[in-house]
Parts: structure tokens; sequence; C-alpha cells
């Protein structure tokens, strides 16, 4: 069990991305295929297969927008219409039927080796969806050594600032920054992310070190623009409603945002492990403290699955406050965690992320 009072989320659909002509002429369709995910093709199938988003809903228990969201992902990649709804469901276009007898020769082939395969036991998949940031800088470092520990897991981490539609079956866990609408998930507070302001040593160099959030007229500032980013608290951080003026950079990346900040790109908003990551970025005092929970969700069918509930143990472990005092509920300034970051259980896991640049040129 999850061992924590549950909680109880809908998503919202992705726009779609504008189809891009490549400049060496249209690709053929094999080549085309290259770039659909498989999870999205079988889903194409069943649906098909059933006649109607709302009865493919039914048959393969997704929602009718992840339905629809994900056949449009594949419609994307392909740059052409797979189907139009009509009164007695979906009317496949020419493309649509040689996609579905594509799809029908790829599951059959599939079966062919499953049943080849029976005799071998296959690994448990686990997909662990997470914010970018705590998944590239914070989850990636130790999901090496869990994996290793568990062999018989194949796991998928998806590092995304969009909420992952965990009823839909996009993933089994999802950890990120807001509780979902989807009463019928479980939820767990894992603990919580401190974020304060951050600056390079050259760009202190250059721009002086602000004493309050008063200052920031002085500065240039760094900001992250995503799904699960509190940018309406964007006003109350520079004081102001007017905030086009103080933003000179903005990207939807956290690794982006981070690397702006760190190569003097301005001031910009942290977590305070971020000091653990690099000495390259340092922490500043001008009396801002922003506080996030961090929630785990996980679809009440995958909460028997063993692998399921190693990688949520797992999880715990990682965002074990006690243990990684930037997880605390409490704020602890990262001037404070110095022997912290130090300590082998800490340090051996930032390796690939340590600066080999020297620290003073920032």
């Amino acid at each position: 069990m999850l061992g924590r009072k549950m909680l109880p989320r809908n998503v919202k659909e992705e726009a779609r991305r504008p189809r891009l002509s490549s400049p060496k002429g249209p690709a053929s369709l094999s080549e085309k295929l290259k770039r659909v995910d498989w999870q999205d093709l079988e889903l194409f199938l069943e649906v098909a297969e059933a006649g109607s988003v709302r009865a493919g809903a039914a048959v393969t228990r997704h929602s009718i927008g992840t339905i629809r969201r994900r056949i449009a992902r594949i419609e994307d990649k392909l740059g052409e219409s797979l189907a139009v709804r009509e009164p007695l469901g979906l009317k496949l276009t020419p493309t649509g039927h040689r996609l579905l007898s594509i799809a029908r020769e790829m599951r059959r082939l599939r079966n062919n080796l499953e049943s080849d395969e029976q005799a071998s036991p296959r690994r448990e998949r686990v997909r662990i969806a997470v914010t970018e940031g705590l998944g590239t800088y914070w989850l990636m470092p130790r999901l090496v050594e869990f994996q290793s520990h568990h062999p018989d897991l194949d796991i998928v981490l998806i590092c995304d600032m969009n909420r992952s539609d965990v009823a839909g079956g996009e993933s089994d866990l999802a950890i990120q920054l807001e509780q979902p609408q989807d009463e019928r998930m479980l939820v767990e507070r894992l603990g919580c992310l401190h974020l304060m302001p951050f600056a390079s040593d050259r760009y202190l160099r250059e721009a002086g070190i602000p004493m309050s959030v008063d200052e920031w007229p002085n500065h240039r500032l760094v900001w992250q623009e995503a799904d699960q980013v509190a940018s309406h608290l964007l006003p109350y951080i520079l004081g102001t409603s007017e905030v086009e003026d103080f933003i000179v950079l903005r990207t939807n990346s956290s690794s982006a945002h981070f690397r702006a900040i760190a190569s003097g790109g301005g001031i910009g908003i942290l977590p305070t492990y971020a000091r653990a990551v690099s000495r390259r970025v340092r922490p500043l005092e001008v009396g801002l403290r922003l506080r996030r929970e961090i929630f785990c969700i996980v679809h009440p069918e995958r909460l028997a699955s063993p692998g399921v509930q190693l990688a949520l143990d797992w999880l715990r472990e990682s965002f074990d406050g006690s243990r990684f005092a930037w997880f605390n509920d409490q704020f602890v300034h990262p001037q404070e965690f110095e022997q912290a970051i130090s300590a082998p259980n800490v340090i051996s896991l930032f390796e690939g992320f340590i600066d080999t640049l020297n620290v003073d040129d920032g």
C-alpha cells in the first residue's frame, strides 16, 4: 500500500504542432513510420477496429481525450490525416487504411514473437513520469543504481514538464508539483521542493549582488515558462505586474534554464539543491523563498504490481527529507547542507554534472 494519506487529475489536451515539410522533399511513409511510437500505433489499431473513438475508449480504457491526442500525435508525425469522424463512427482515409494494415501486420509479428518467447520470463516495465529538472538532475543519477539492484525491471523515465495522464495509461507513476484533478488516482505527498534566486559568479561580478527584491530593476531575469511552473507568482516575485521589462531570456526547459543561469545570463529561480548540482550557481539571499509540494500519483489498478511497489519505495527514499535536506518540509539554506553535499551517498550522484571548469570562471 502507499502507506500514507490517499488524496485524490484531467489533463489538458496538447495543441497540435505545426507540420513542417522537409527541405529535402517529402519522406516516404516507411521513413515517417520510424517516428511513430508503437504504443500510439497500437492504440490507433484498437480504436480503428472498435469503429469509433467512444467504442475504442471502452475497449482500451483510455479517455476519449487521450485517444484523440495520441492519434493526433501520429498524424503530426506522418503529416497526414488518418480518419474523419462521421455519425456512424470513424471513416479511415487512404493513409488510415494503409496504416491499419501495417499495424495489423506488426501485431501479428509481435504475437508470433511472444509465442516463441513464452518459455522465457519477461521483465516488468515500469514507466515513471517526472518533471524535467527532478528527472534529469535528481532521479536519473539514482535510477542507474536502482535498476542495477533490480535487473528484472525495465524502467522508463519520462522527463517532461507536462503532467502525465496516469489515468489514461501514459505512465504508471507520476511525480509532479500539482495534485491531479481525477479523484480516482491515488496520491502520496513525498516532500517539498524549495526554490530561491540563483546567479553565477560571473553575472554577479558584472551586475553586482542584489540585497533585496527591490533591486530587480537593476538586474536581468531568466525565466522558465512551462506547465507546473508557478508563473502566476511572477508579479509577487518582482513586486510589480509589469513583469515584461525584467525578463531577458525565457525557456520551457529546466536544463536550459539552469544552463542559462550558470552561464551568466541573469538571475533565475532554482531549487535549493541546484547548489549540489553545480558550484557555478550561487544562492542569493534577497528575502525570496518559494515552496512547492512534491506528489506521487499512482493508478489504483497498478498499485498491486511488484515493480510499481519497488519503484514507489525507491521514490520515497529519493525524496526523504531526513536524508536529503533540500526536500525537507522546512526550508534549509544551501549553506547549511554543504556537509551533506560532500557526503559519499550524495556527491557520487552528481559526478556527471559537476563542472569541469574552474568555479571562479563563473
